[in-house]
């Protein structure tokens, strides 16, 4: 089932994409952004989740919500205390940028997993292929 909010990403885009001459003011564009940042986050840890056997649909759709709506309250608290870096009408939230790096830290640390896990289930698949017996398959589910 971990399927379902890829593919509703996916929707998403497309329809977003296809319709998307929409113009949103820079302060929702900001807190958008956000939100689909740590949406994506939530994905990815989710697809690694369920590679591992480890996926709960409750704390991926929670998760989902949450991390969304608390990285937009930061992102608005911050822009709130004046917490602000930049000059004249480039300035930007600090609490911005710090959940630009923690989401993207993630992400990529989760990316990197999931492409290893691809990697050595390729591998093991290639050895069994060409009669080659892989020492260690358990690890691959792992």
């Amino acid at each position: 089932m971990p399927l379902i909010p890829i593919i509703a990403l996916v929707l998403g885009f497309e329809l977003f994409w296809k319709y998307g001459a929409w113009t949103a003011q820079e302060a929702t564009a900001r807190y958008t952004a956000i939100a689909v940042l740590a949406g994506l986050d939530t994905i990815v840890g989710g697809v690694r989740a369920w590679q591992t056997d480890k996926f709960d649909e409750a704390v991926f759709i929670s998760g989902f919500f949450v991390n969304a709506l608390l990285a937009v309250g930061l992102v608005a608290l911050g822009e709130h205390l004046g917490l602000e870096t930049g000059l004249g009408d480039g300035r930007i939230s600090v609490m911005m940028i710090g959940a630009v790096v923690v989401f993207t830290g993630r992400i990529l640390n989760n990316l990197a997993v999931i492409r290893r896990w691809i990697i050595d289930w390729w591998r093991a698949r290639e050895d069994v292929r060409h009669g080659r017996l892989a020492t260690d398959l358990e690890k691959v589910k792992a």
